[in-house]
């Protein structure tokens, strides 16, 4: 497989979207007495993508003497975020201030306010996305399906009736405007909404090619469908069909690995603020890790490989932490390994940790369910849009053609229900592409398990409406 990089501007929200992830790395070095120097070397090592190349800019300002010291040099940085990023600044600040008390609590209380700030410009960021959607995605809606219908069906219906003279509509340039046109313009508006999209991360694009291998299936089952069809728009339709059920089952097996994986981490860090209890009540680590995490059934079998890991790692726990845990998420495995080397120091505070971590974790967690809960009624809608109601509405449309055709000497509607038929393929494959950006998740396997779920109900429901006599 290969992959393919691309390059986009930052957007200003995004920084909004890693403000919470970036406060939790800070906080977890700092909670367990390191400098603000450590707290951003953490970031710029292995922080959210935007933060990382700013802090690294930060590290790379001070060891060259460029700024006398880190604090500075992120001041410097902070002043310049663009606009529309102030509460990442106004978090990043409080981080910053944190670290100059030595009050135990006054930090922690600071840290806890530089945590809600962030996930105020978090909220901040999702509904301004979301409120932004109405526009662009009603007019993927309207261009979409209304000038597909309004160009093949009613256009030729007002020629029929003689409002265009004696002239005749081009047929070539109602195709091109049909299958090449309209997608490109659909497009354009897709990547206009991918390039406000916060949520997504810019850190380049990884193209896994094999979940389209099926598509190649599809030119042998149209040559079969043509011959045993008889008609060209239904061989496109079955094909289409078979080839969607294809591709789904390739890439259903990888979905509910995938899926499990995320519930997996969900529980883990669900984990982290339990485990945090158990500790506080004097707990050794590796007890409070194997009772918490073997308490939540999904993920038994994370706790029996760390158990086992514990015997052929000889006491390395941090190597059994990771060599347990990373499968699932190198991020949670990392906050594991923090808790435990406080745990070294001191297990009360180690505990402290895990509460203020698990606690930042699942305020997160929420912020980000409301957000996906705003945005599924627009991916819902643009979902039903291109299985049903797309070819619904261009199917009924080609079926009232017909009484018109057989009454109309001279009218030919046999290359119309074919045009619509290669066009719901390119509509399902851009709204497909439309609903991975809005929920963030920008990989070629996503977009081919929902175009291979769209596609055979889309083909199926235009094959229907369309051998429906009126």
């Amino acid at each position: 497989m290969f992959s393919v990089r691309k390059s986009a501007a930052p957007n200003p929200s995004a920084y909004l979207n890693e403000g919470p992830e970036t406060v939790g790395m800070m906080t977890a070095v700092l909670g367990n007495g390191g400098s603000l120097d450590a707290a951003i070397r953490e970031v710029a090592s292995d922080g959210p993508p935007l933060s990382r190349r700013m802090f690294r800019s930060v590290t790379d300002d001070a060891d060259t003497r460029v700024e006398s010291d880190m604090r500075t040099s992120l001041r410097e940085r902070l002043s310049a975020l663009p606009e529309g990023s102030s509460s990442y600044g106004m978090a990043m600040h409080m981080v910053i201030s944190a670290s100059d008390t030595r009050d135990t609590g006054e930090r922690e209380r600071m840290l806890k306010d530089a945590s809600d700030i962030a996930l105020q410009g978090l909220r901040e960021a999702g509904k301004s996305y979301s409120s932004s959607l109405n526009v662009p995605c009603m007019t993927v809606f309207g261009v979409g399906i209304m000038i597909p219908m309004v160009l093949m069906s009613v256009l030729p219906m007002l020629g029929m009736s003689g409002l265009f003279g004696s002239g005749n509509i081009d047929p070539d340039t109602l195709t091109a405007v049909t299958v090449v046109i309209i997608p490109m313009f659909v497009m354009c508006v897709i990547s206009g909404i991918r390039g406000r999209n916060p949520f997504l991360r810019r850190n380049g694009l990884h193209m896994d090619m094999l979940p389209l291998v099926p598509l190649v299936s599809s030119i042998p089952v149209f040559m079969v469908a043509s011959r045993f069809c008889g008609s060209a728009v239904t061989a496109v339709c079955v094909s289409a069909i078979v080839t969607g059920a294809c591709m789904l089952v390739s890439v259903v097996p990888e979905h509910v690995r995938e899926d499990r994986r995320r519930r997996q981490d969900a529980m883990l860090q669900d984990a982290v603020f339990d485990m945090g209890n158990r500790l506080m009540s004097g707990m050794d680590f590796a007890d409070a890790f194997l009772v918490s995490v073997s308490s939540r059934n999904i993920c038994r079998g994370i706790a029996d490989a760390f158990r086992n890991e514990c015997s052929v790692c000889r006491g390395d726990m941090e190597t059994a932490i990771s060599n347990a845990v990373s499968p699932v998420s190198s991020s949670t495995a990392e906050i594991f390994c923090r808790i435990y080397r406080v745990s070294l120091k001191d297990i009360r505070n180690a505990g402290k940790l895990a509460l203020s971590l698990g606690r930042q974790l699942k305020d997160q967690e929420s912020v980000r369910k409301v957000i996906r809960s705003d945005l599924r009624s627009m991916t819902d809608t643009m979902f039903g849009t291109a299985a049903v109601f797309a070819p619904l509405v261009l199917g009924m449309s080609v079926s009232m053609l017909g009484p018109l055709s057989r009454v109309t000497e001279g009218f030919d509607t046999s290359g119309t229900s074919l045009i619509l038929s290669v066009y719901l393929v390119e509509l399902c494959a851009l709204i497909a592409v439309l609903v991975s950006v809005l929920e963030g998740k920008e990989s070629v396997r996503d977009v081919a398990g929902r175009f291979a779920f769209m596609l055979p109900i889309s083909m199926a429901v235009f094959l229907v409406t369309t051998g429906v006599q009126l």
